[in-house]
């Protein structure tokens, strides 16, 4: 099995990684994380020992494609020497460089190297730029928040794209997401996946309930959470409206885009509170194809409120049976497809 995992620098997809690695050992599954970049200085020190991955970026833009083709060769060669392990390929597909983003990995690459799925390991802004400001590797170099925004998308499109053009599927995935979440992705086919929406700016509960029941979900689905990407980041760009702006609209591609790549959307409703978020989601599943469930445990609502969802259900165990249901069949259904 082989993942390619991007994300733009400082996103804490490096720990992510890492935290599912050690998650994986406990099952005694091997995962080994290959870092594209460092391999890519390694080729380059064979004739030059003052590139490293500070300066890599200074290299012409040819000769850094020299370098990539070379390194990604060497995986290949290394992975097929040693194929009883699992590989997370960790790397960028574009570099943002002097204002801009540059191209780095094409979909030839990824036919070589022959992922089995893309992740997109997403971060807000805001975080990334803090975290940038520490890393030695970036201090001589400034990224505004707004860049870091535009080259997150750009890695999240660019997966999308070549992705699709080889035939796989990129998974956008928080970078406070539970490790489970990857590890499943890579050993459970079994198990379907599931996006949970729930109420975030006006919720009055807490969230320990809703916690309590997304655990339980865990049981029976993967499930992909949107509190593993800071929902707040908007609020540090207040004062920047174009910056406010981008990172609202990619907020509902994202929350979109969780809901492309899973199977069912569980919409939990336990504030009676509007939620435009809400709203927005369980109507994207519904005229998408995707099955939905609500837990809605109101006595009075609107003819709408059932309307764009498969079923209601007013107490948790009956939804969860539900889904216990769900995932028992899809379970029936993979096997019988082997």
């Amino acid at each position: 099995m082989i993942i390619f995992s991007s994300a733009v620098a400082g996103s804490d997809r490096i720990k992510l990684e890492k935290q599912t690695v050690k998650l994986a050992a406990k099952k005694n599954k091997k995962i080994e994380i290959i870092n594209l970049i460092d391999e890519m200085v390694k080729v380059a020190n064979k004739t030059n020992p003052y590139i490293n991955s500070k300066n890599l970026p200074n290299l012409d833009i040819e000769n850094v494609k020299t370098l990539k083709d070379s390194a990604l060769k060497e995986v290949r060669s290394y992975i097929d020497k040693n194929p009883k392990n699992d590989y997370i390929i960790d790397g960028h597909l574009s570099f943002w460089w002097r204002g801009g983003p540059l191209g780095l990995i094409n979909s030839k690459d990824m036919k070589l190297l022959n992922p089995d799925f893309f992740i997109s390991v997403v971060n807000d802004p805001k975080t990334v730029t803090n975290t940038l400001k520490d890393k030695k590797s970036w201090e001589d170099k400034t990224v505004e928040e707004y860049e870091i925004a535009l080259w997150s998308e750009a890695e999240i499109y660019t997966a999308d794209l070549i992705s699709s053009s080889i035939g796989k599927k990129n998974y956008i995935i928080g970078s406070k997401e539970d490790p489970i979440t990857l590890l499943e992705l890579i050993y459970r086919k079994d198990k379907p996946k599931a996006y949970i929406s729930f109420s975030i700016e006006h919720r009055e509960s807490g969230y320990e309930k809703l916690n309590s029941f997304i655990k339980k979900m865990k049981k029976y689905l993967i499930v992909f959470n949107p509190l593993a990407v800071d929902i707040n980041a908007y609020k540090a760009a207040e004062e920047n409206e174009r910056l406010k702006e981008l990172i609202f609209n990619q907020t509902v591609r994202r929350d979109f885009h969780f809901i492309d790549q899973t199977d069912i959307t569980i919409v939990y409703l336990s504030d009676l509170v509007y939620s435009s978020g809400v709203d927005g989601e369980r109507m994207h599943a519904h005229f998408t194809g995707k099955r939905v469930l609500l837990y809605f445990p109101f006595k009075n609502y609107s003819p709408f409120t059932p309307y764009f969802v498969d079923n209601m259900y007013k107490d948790e165990k009956e939804l969860l049976n539900e889904i216990k249901l769900m995932a028992k069949k899809y379970t029936e259904n993979q096997k019988s497809r082997k």
